[in-house]
């Protein structure tokens, strides 16, 4: 059962929708080479310099010891009831914000003024995963969740307008996190960690060694599961989802195998390619923990948090030198470049035909989260 206090602070901080000052951050460019050896933090040495880069409007969620928030990268963050995770960019200056599992509220905030505009607490025995996306008539909000009364996966669906609950759906699986249209309108893909987590154990892992991680492609809107494929390696949850110029899904990956080592050379991708699941190539030293990925043309970015480096594949597999960078969290791309964030507080440019990840410049310095969205202007 909720606490009825911090639902009324839910509902409070609905009021805080004054504007918010600009705060900048100090610019730097990280000329970091690629490498193809295990990954390693980046040393002290690494060479730094200012440099101008047009940058879009970036939405992502912060987690400082001042401010949990959210919103456009370029000033302070709108205050929220706990930590963010995935944005979901609508029109107008305003924006979804998703709870990190498992969440028990939900959020649309107007970036462009600096303030909450309607805030949601989770249905009783409902939390949320994570992630949201919107339907291709951009009226319903489509949510992954957990069922606490069965642990298993649900995408809760709500009108866009008022974040009035409409129903929900099965995931078909346990652990639903980020979710992605194949085709627009027809067929949803979910990722199904397969971690079993309930409330009253927060983020502990239920099920230590039975993880059951798969992918789910779901008929909209009638719900149907249409394919399932399962990962072989079950100690391999999917968490993260993007799809390539040519149709090639790429399913970022997060290691849970009970002994440390085994996560040094973890696989970070897996494809779903001409309708066949495999691994990619994995190179040595990522550690196994891919915190967000991204398609540019026909390549996967994926984010090595762990191994503070931006790992990088062709669409068929093939692995690209990684880039070092410390830390690296959120990935977005409008499909021809992309824009990297750091838990340092760096955000970086990254074009496709470059082995460099220069830094914005007049960005905010907070500790980002695993996403990044392109705002939508």
């Amino acid at each position: 059962m909720r606490n009825p206090t911090r639902r009324q602070f839910l509902f409070s901080l609905t009021a805080l929708a004054l504007p918010l000052p600009l705060r900048a951050a100090t610019n730097l460019v990280a000329e970091i080479p690629a490498r193809t050896q295990p990954a390693s933090p980046p040393s002290p040495a690494v060479k730094l310099a200012s440099a101008p880069a047009a940058a879009p409007c970036l939405l992502s969620a912060s987690w400082d010891d001042d401010m949990l928030g959210a919103g456009l990268t370029t000033v302070v963050p709108i205050a929220l009831p706990g930590r963010g995770h995935g944005i979901v960019p609508l029109l107008n200056g305003q924006a979804i914000v998703v709870s990190r599992r498992l969440g028990d509220w939900l959020a649309k905030i107007d970036w462009r003024r600096g303030g909450i505009s309607k805030l949601i607490a989770a249905e009783p025995s409902r939390h949320y995963f994570g992630h949201a996306i919107l339907s291709p008539d951009g009226k319903t909000l489509i949510t992954t969740e957990n069922n606490d009364e069965n642990g298993q996966g649900v995408l809760g669906l709500y009108a866009v307008d008022t974040l009035k609950r409409l129903g929900e759906l099965p995931s078909y699986g346990i652990g639903p996190h980020e979710l992605i249209w194949m085709e627009s309108g027809k067929l949803l893909a979910v990722a199904n960690g397969g971690i079993l987590t309930l409330p009253e154990t927060g983020r502990t892992i239920l099920n230590p060694g039975q993880l059951n991680p798969t992918l789910t492609l779901i008929e909209w809107p009638a719900g149907r599961k249409v394919e399932e494929y399962v990962m072989p390696d079950k100690s391999l949850s999917i968490r993260h989802l993007a799809c390539t110029h040519d149709g090639t899904l790429g399913l970022a990956l997060q290691a849970e195998y009970t002994e440390a080592a085994a996560h040094r050379d973890a696989p970070l991708l897996a494809i779903l390619r001409q309708g066949k699941l495999r691994l990619a190539e994995q190179p040595p030293g990522l550690m196994g923990y891919g915190a967000s990925i991204a398609a540019v043309g026909n390549q996967f970015l994926v984010s090595a948090l762990h191994g503070s480096a931006l790992a990088r594949w062709q669409s068929d597999g093939q692995p690209l030198a990684a880039i070092n960078f410390p830390r690296p969290a959120g990935i977005a791309s409008d499909g021809h470049q992309a824009w990297v964030s750091s838990e340092t507080g760096i955000l970086a440019h990254y074009d496709a035909g470059a082995n460099t990840l220069p830094s914005l410049p007049d960005q905010s310095t907070r500790r980002w989260d695993n996403h990044l969205s392109l705002a939508v202007t």
